[in-house]
């Protein structure tokens, strides 16, 4: 049996594979596919570090052991994209006060490179284009994004649309206080509810 050492900062494939409860080939998969993030050491051994070990399992419903159960942040993470100004700042702190963990973005290449450094639970857009833009179009382009769940803060006249093109939920705005907070909370019971794949 193997035994890891609490507080370890690094684990290699080997030892991801065992606490994750799977083959060394598919952690070795999900590295290469970039769903696991991993260094190589000067030797070219890939590691693993604890938090993200940890923030992979809690994203896939793998219940952590007690060695990772203090690495990650059990705060869900939203991803809210929208050109600065206003509204963003409005939407940010609304999901702030309801106690997300809140990365903003402008639309585009900034925002693939938050969605990819924040791994969100839920991505708001904030006014986005009645067809969703190329934000929308890239997550679900993606293999790992795509499933993530989206809300929309939108113009009336586009909330038809976007409910059409996939948004969860679009609140027309203006949008009453709370109302975003309990959007982003529906939506995220009902991924939580949702088989999971491994």
């Amino acid at each position: 049996m193997l035994h890891i050492r609490q507080m370890r900062r690094f684990y290699t494939t080997f030892e991801a594979a065992y606490v994750l409860g799977v083959s060394l080939p598919t952690v070795v998969n999900w590295i290469k596919a970039r769903r696991l993030k991993a260094h190589r050491t000067p030797g070219g051994h890939r590691r693993i570090a604890r938090e993200e070990l940890a923030a992979f399992m809690s994203r896939h419903g793998i219940p952590l052991p007690e060695e990772l159960a203090d690495a990650v942040d059990v705060r869900r993470k939203a991803l809210v994209i929208g050109e600065a100004g206003y509204a963003l700042d409005h939407v940010v702190r609304q999901l702030q006060e309801a106690g997300l963990v809140v990365m903003p973005s402008r639309p585009g290449f900034e925002a693939g490179i938050a969605a990819a450094r924040l791994s969100p639970d839920v991505v708001v857009l904030v006014d986005p284009a009645p067809d969703g833009g190329e934000a929308l179009a890239g997550l679900r382009a993606d293999d790992v994004l795509g499933p993530i769940p989206v809300v929309a803060a939108a113009r009336a006249e586009n909330v038809q649309r976007l409910r059409a093109v996939g948004c969860e939920i679009v609140l027309a705005s203006p949008i009453a206080d709370g109302a975003l907070a309990a959007a982003t909370s529906q939506v995220l019971a009902t991924a939580a509810a949702a088989p999971r794949r491994r």
